[in-house]
């Protein structure tokens, strides 16, 4: 959701947009094929797993169908790409089923590679990217990730990982590969961590201006709020 209005991904290969406080309820197509009238790699979404609207209203979209982030600038109707390069696979100028996805105020890319268990930042008009969390293969170690679905960036450009497999989110301060695991499920609900670690895998995560972190699992359309009350330490609560 931004101030233009509020974004969903939809079952059929587009992105559309709803205006806050408009009279219809009808959405808006502002990233897919439709738009463009035409197919190409940069102008098609075959399955979207994160989005993110910058605060010039500029539209990323996460595409883990064609291993690839698009970006969409406002009220244009092609695309242009801007993290991976189409191929699927474990190089630093690819990507392997990217998930969420996060933008800095000086337009770096955050991606969740989610099939490389890592997170990997790409700078404006890189051709690769920059490994910022995980890569040392999957595991449970804190230096490894295991399946991350999302992420989200603190003002002091601290990352927060949903690091799904391990059933946990990890706290990554700038500039260090080592993670400090800030919620664990196993820790505080040590009976629901086979139902979590399905749940972590199709949600997202925000933080609030309090650093409240919010974890949404769509497919239960439920909301696990974990509130921050010291650091790193942190309490989950629904």
């Amino acid at each position: 959701m931004s101030d233009t209005g509020t974004y969903s991904k939809v079952n059929n290969q587009r992105i559309q947009r709803w205006l806050l406080d408009a009279d219809t309820v009808a959405g808006t197509t502002v990233a897919g094929a439709s738009v463009a009238g035409v197919d190409g790699s940069y102008n098609t979404i075959t399955r979207s797993d994160g989005l993110f609207v910058d605060s010039s209203g500029t539209l990323y979209v996460s595409d883990s169908g064609q291993a690839q982030v698009t970006k969409w600038l406002r009220n244009e109707v092609t695309g242009t790409l801007a993290a991976g390069n189409g191929t699927s696979g474990s190089s630093l100028a690819q990507l392997n089923d990217p998930r969420g996805i996060w933008v800095d105020g000086e337009g770096n890319l955050f991606v969740v590679d989610c099939g490389n268990h890592r997170v990997v930042k790409w700078s404006m008009n890189a051709t690769s990217g920059e490994l910022v969390a995980g890569g040392q293969g999957q595991g449970p170690f804190a230096v490894q990730l295991n399946y991350p679905t999302a992420i989200t960036v603190d003002g002091y450009g601290n990352l927060y990982i949903l690091d799904a497999g391990n059933q946990r989110i990890q706290q990554f301060v700038p500039g260090s590969l080592v993670g400090i695991t800030i919620f664990d499920i196993s820790v505080y609900h040590p009976s629901s961590t086979n139902w979590w670690q399905s749940r972590m895998a199709s949600g997202s995560m925000v933080m609030d201006y309090g650093g409240n972190l919010y974890v949404v699992d769509s497919s239960q359309l439920k909301l696990l709020k974990i509130s921050r009350i010291s650091e790193p330490s942190c309490t989950g609560k629904f």
